[in-house]
């Protein structure tokens, strides 16, 4: 399908998806860019083991849910399952927005497991695999990256704007930035029903349950998948990790609520498009994505350790401010690239979603545990906890690269393989 897509389409399908992308995930992980806001708003302040419950709920939820997604994303047009995604998260946002208990609250990031997970997110990352052909895979993911920095950025702006229109009213500010991101979402959904073609061929989807459950069984089989799992959990163990850069500079280096979350927030998107462009610049070079990734990896290793080492100290909090943008580049650098690993090593396209829901069980893990552990951490130990959420991001990139190796020479094993005139 990829050689009988043109470039017009391809640049729909990619605009489309950085809109999607951008903000369908913006409430479940809202925390990290409002930490401390929205905790009041939620009436947790100083529970920091039950705020963190929150996510950890939403990724117990992803667990139980990203292999029926694979399943969903090979058996059936991703077009439609992205279109009732965006619209049904706007609608739980809503709900969210009017801040219910607590036992509610976990019933709402629950769900959002559900249209988040299930529905759309091995449907959109095999959207991009199929539209692109084999050389063109590090590109395009890198720039859907860049793409949603961009898009991103913007978002965040607006959002900033609104939350410091009722900065003085927590529950106000934050009323506010999820009642707004809900009305994009779902004017997204909108726009993906209304602009996207279908993404459905020969090849690409299953025909009958029987071959669904073939594909499954073959995704479990794969090393392609374990490569892919391994880079998952450690890039989502430290986006976790950058999320409490914003609390620790309030709290141990003396920096105000407000510009903290002003950081949290650009320090995502920015560094979300400068990761893109240098994982498009930095893959073209290389021929192949995993050994970007490694590279990214040793570096963002590098800044981990100095983040635990360095003490707390607001003569220090802008360097620490300087590491923290260049680990969550490195991140972002991952995060660009790790996908277009199935392509690269020749998986079928008929079994992608699959590849892409059991890589992201395991991959994602770190959603249904490392919130809680972190909360806690922090509640029982101050400031020494976040050293010990620093030190969890060395080991998370370990794994990382561990993995990253395996995969360039996986890739290499795979073009050895082919005939001479094909071989990059």
């Amino acid at each position: 399908m990829a050689n009988s897509n043109g470039k017009s389409k391809k640049i729909i399908v990619l605009i489309l998806m950085m809109l999607a992308l951008s903000t369908i995930y913006i409430l479940p992980y809202l925390r990290y860019s409002f930490y401390i806001p929205l905790q009041e708003a939620m009436g947790l302040v100083g529970q920091n083991e039950k705020y963190g419950t929150l996510t950890s709920i939403y990724g117990i939820a992803n667990f139980l849910l990203y292999i029926p997604g694979g399943w969903i994303a090979d058996r059936f047009d991703p077009k439609k399952l992205m279109v009732f995604s965006m619209v049904s998260t706007g609608a739980l946002g809503l709900w969210l927005a009017t801040w219910p208990g607590y036992t509610t609250l976990l019933v709402i990031y629950a769900l959002l497991g559900v249209t988040t997970v299930l529905t759309f997110w091995s449907a959109s990352i095999k959207c991009i695999n199929v539209i692109s052909a084999s050389d063109e895979q590090g590109s395009m993911f890198s720039g859907l990256e860049a793409g949603r920095g961009v898009v991103s950025l913007l978002v965040t702006t607006m959002f900033l704007a609104i939350y410091a229109m009722f900065q003085a009213d927590s529950t106000k500010s934050m009323s506010a930035v999820v009642i707004s991101c809900s009305a994009v979402m779902i004017l997204v959904g909108i726009a993906l029903a209304f602009l996207m073609p279908k993404t459905e061929a020969a090849g690409v989807t299953n025909t009958n349950i029987k071959d669904s459950l073939l594909a499954m069984g073959k995704a479990f089989k794969m090393p392609v998948t374990y490569i892919l799992a391994g880079m998952l959990f450690c890039a989502q163990m430290c986006t976790q990790v950058g999320s409490y850069y914003a609390p620790y500079l309030t709290e141990g280096c003396g920096m105000d609520v407000m510009p903290s979350t002003v950081f949290a927030n650009y320090r995502t998107v920015l560094c979300g498009v400068v990761g893109g462009v240098i994982a498009i610049i930095l893959s073209k070079k290389a021929g192949r994505s995993a050994r970007v990734i490694i590279w990214a990896g040793l570096v963002a290793a590098v800044m981990y350790a100095v983040l635990t080492l360095a003490p707390a100290s607001a003569a220090l909090v802008w360097p620490l401010v300087i590491i923290m943008v260049i680990a969550t580049t490195c991140n972002n650098v991952f995060r660009s690239l790790y996908y277009a690993v199935i392509d690269e090593v020749g998986t079928q396209k008929n079994i992608v979603g699959s590849v892409i829901g059991v890589a992201s069980l395991i991959g994602f893990l770190p959603d249904a545990f490392f919130g809680t552990v972190c909360g806690s951490m922090i509640d029982n130990y101050g400031l020494d906890g976040y050293k010990r959420i620093f030190f969890a991001g060395i080991l998370a990139v370990t794994l990382g690269l561990v993995c990253a190796f395996l995969g360039n020479r996986a890739t290499t094993k795979y073009r050895d393989s082919l005939p001479a005139e094909t071989a990059e």
